[in-house]
């Protein structure tokens, strides 16, 4: 299947509790690979037979996308946690403009609302990460990656299912963290990172943000990168995000001594 706006869920947790397995695609790759077929009409239909094809194709390549099992309600309880954390900054943004009592009255009650809400759901998540062997562990183990702390790991385990699973190429490629050359002929322009999987990315910054506050490994590699090699900042951070996340594959995987080396 392909994503379709959330809609899917309800598909995936039928065939979860069914132990039918499945795998749920990038629109990305069926874009282009309808493209490769220069077909523009697109119904049910048509998208149907594509994936078909699609996983046909894959099969005979050798590279078959894995079926990777999904804790569904630990990532419905992370998608709520990070809903009340934006509602519950906007009003805050809204608090320190506000200047007429009842306004204000009316946004302190709301935060406190969110607060609450928001505490209640954090301690279901950590209460369902706890009640999984396999997942206590390897949040556990993910705390002790640099930058990484409960509310990263927590993201990390409900939101990339393929950590562990993957190279560190692979697993930085899905997330978007690894720069894509483009280059024609004599011309060649700076690569580029792209923008998948943004609530992972953004796990990952807070967490780079985090681990070069402080002297680490972590923080002089973002050092050197800045002050010997002239990156720009943003170049930097992200590349700090990117060590992240590839140990943090490693510790996954049970190799955490393969990317120590920064």
């Amino acid at each position: 299947m392909e994503p379709t706006g959330g809609y899917e869920r309800v598909l995936r947790l039928a065939l979860a509790e069914a132990g039918v397995r499945y795998v749920k695609l990038h629109p990305n790759a069926i874009l282009a690979f309808r493209k490769a077929r220069g077909l523009r009409a697109k119904t049910d239909r048509i998208d149907a037979m594509l994936i078909a094809q699609y996983l046909a194709d894959s099969r005979e390549r050798g590279d078959s996308p894995e079926a990777i099992p999904i804790d569904e309600r630990l990532r419905a309880l992370a998608a709520r946690r990070r809903q009340l954390v934006d509602a519950r900054q906007a009003e805050r943004r809204r608090a320190d403009l506000a200047g007429d009592p009842l306004v204000r009255e009316s946004l302190s009650a709301i935060i406190a609302a969110l607060t609450a809400s928001l505490n209640a759901i954090e301690e279901a998540i950590e209460r369902r990460i706890a009640g999984d062997g396999a997942l206590d562990r390897l949040a556990k183990a993910l705390r002790s990656v640099g930058g990484v702390g409960r509310v990263v790991a927590a993201t990390l385990v409900a939101d990339l299912p393929e950590l562990g699973r993957l190279s560190g190429k692979r697993i930085a490629a899905l997330v978007g963290l690894a720069p894509q050359t483009c280059q024609s002929g004599t011309r060649s322009r700076r690569a580029k990172t792209s923008h998948r999987k943004p609530i992972v990315r953004r796990a990952l910054f807070n967490a780079a943000r985090a681990a070069i506050r402080h002297p680490s490994p972590l923080r002089d590699f973002y050092d050197r990168l800045v002050q010997t090699n002239n990156r720009p900042g943003k170049v930097a951070l992200t590349a700090v995000m990117r060590k992240i996340l590839v140990i943090a594959n490693a510790v996954a995987g049970g190799n955490p001594q393969t990317t120590l080396t920064l």
